[in-house]
């Protein structure tokens, strides 16, 4: 009876530690459950700091070193991720053409701010994820991107969004990488040239103005020279009368070359000679010279000059010039026995130069295109009083060089006025 007693006592003392341990064991259990639990949501709310801090040995402490391993890789490669899509997108912004990426059904997967704005696209609403086709609003465009979706050539094109927007639109495939036959999208490229075809336009009608004023004359000179040549019983007057015309063509030719290469000066600053330059006294140059011609159809030049003292950080020729083909031009344009003024002064802290005469005036739509090369609104006037054409294109190139401006009033029959702006920045 006792030893059953004994052995009753010893199963009952097991079982008691065994519970006691098993507890232990379970609230320990429950601890480093709590922690993973704490940890895998400060990880899920992307506190990638946190770790699971347990000292324990065995497999639960194997598991906790994997757990913080997994933390860190987790961390480094989301920190990864953010930097090279942080580089992408800052790439993307810098840009200056738009750039769009579309996947193969037409969603959008990337698109920059200038894509944006070229699209003209619903910002309203989410971008990425969304149908090409929901946020493209530039029709153009939208067609030609729809129509490229999925193909596997390359394509090129220029599109005329309207008369003064030309867009040059490439669009290639986006391969999976590594298979060439597998395509997952396009990428598309949106570059503004609408300056480029300007000038692009702008040196054709050039060269072909300037072929059109060189052969004039020197046709007209080839002309009377093959005339007197094969004409050698010509009387005298009649002879002087060719030659006369010759000398007139051939000064017409220097001086539309002189007007070429001062336009090509102008246009190549780099190497512009700079100097502290009085505007009263290249004024002055110009009025002499100018003046006799006023003189000879009875116009009255008259001046005014706020501050005699007014100089500006210039090249002389450039201001020189300015005065001289805006003044020229009021006394050719301007009938017998009227007037011109010009008016030099300080307003809102730039020098104002205004050229007014009482000429033939300019049609309204002629206005903005008389600072064109070779524009002229009245040709045949012009040729009659000895104009190249290119006068008022030098005139505005070396104002825009000052980073001043040029306006012009003007009315038919009652004259013009020719309003110069240099800002102050040019002041000394």
């Amino acid at each position: 009876m006792e030893q059953l007693t004994t052995i009753i006592f010893f199963i009952v003392l097991v079982s008691v530690i065994v519970a006691i341990l098993s507890i232990r064991y379970t609230v320990r259990l429950r601890r480093y459950l709590e922690e993973f639990i704490y940890v895998s949501k400060k990880i899920s709310n992307k506190e990638f700091q946190s770790r699971l801090n347990l000292s324990v040995q065995g497999e639960l402490g194997e598991l906790a070193k994997n757990f913080n391993e997994m933390i860190e890789i987790m961390d480094s490669t989301i920190s990864e991720v953010e930097y090279s899509h942080l580089q992408m997108t800052s790439i993307l912004k810098s840009i200056s053409h738009g750039i769009l990426a579309i996947d193969i059904d037409g969603n959008i997967m990337l698109i920059n701010e200038e894509a944006k704005r070229m699209l003209k696209c619903d910002c309203d609403k989410p971008i990425e994820g969304t149908n090409a086709s929901i946020l493209i609003n530039e029709e153009k465009l939208l067609k030609e991107i729809v129509s490229f979706k999925g193909s596997k050539k390359n394509k090129r094109k220029e599109i005329r969004i309207n008369d003064d927007l030309v867009y040059k639109i490439s669009l290639d495939p986006i391969y999976l990488q590594n298979i060439n036959n597998i395509i997952i999208g396009s990428i598309i490229n949106i570059q503004d040239i609408t300056e480029k075809v300007r000038l692009e336009n702008m040196r054709s009608d050039f060269v072909a103005n300037v072929s059109h004023e060189l052969k004039t004359p020197l046709t007209s000179i080839s002309g009377f020279i093959e005339t007197l040549k094969l004409n050698e019983n010509i009387d005298q007057y009649t002879r002087n009368r060719f030659l006369d015309i010759i000398e007139s063509e051939s000064n017409r030719l220097k001086r539309l070359i002189d007007d070429i290469l001062l336009l090509s000066f102008i246009e190549n600053k780099d190497n512009v000679l700079v100097d502290s330059v009085c505007i009263y006294e290249v004024f002055m140059e110009v009025y002499d010279m100018t003046s006799y011609i006023a003189k000879s159809k009875n116009i009255k030049l008259t001046y005014e000059f706020s501050d005699k003292s007014i100089r500006v950080f210039s090249n002389r020729d450039y201001i020189k010039q300015v005065f001289l083909n805006l003044i020229d031009n009021a006394i050719k344009y301007t009938p017998e026995n009227k007037d011109v003024h010009i008016n030099v002064g300080i307003k809102q802290n730039s020098i104002v130069i205004s050229v007014k005469d009482e000429g033939v005036g300019i049609p309204e739509e002629d206005i903005d295109r008389i600072f064109e090369r070779f524009y002229r609104v009245d040709k045949a006037r012009s040729r009659d009083v000895g104009g190249t054409g290119l006068g008022l294109a030098i005139t505005k190139h070396i104002i825009k060089y000052l980073g001043g401006s040029i306006n012009v009033k003007s009315e038919l029959e009652k004259g013009s006025e020719f309003i110069v702006t240099i800002p102050q920045k040019n002041f000394l």
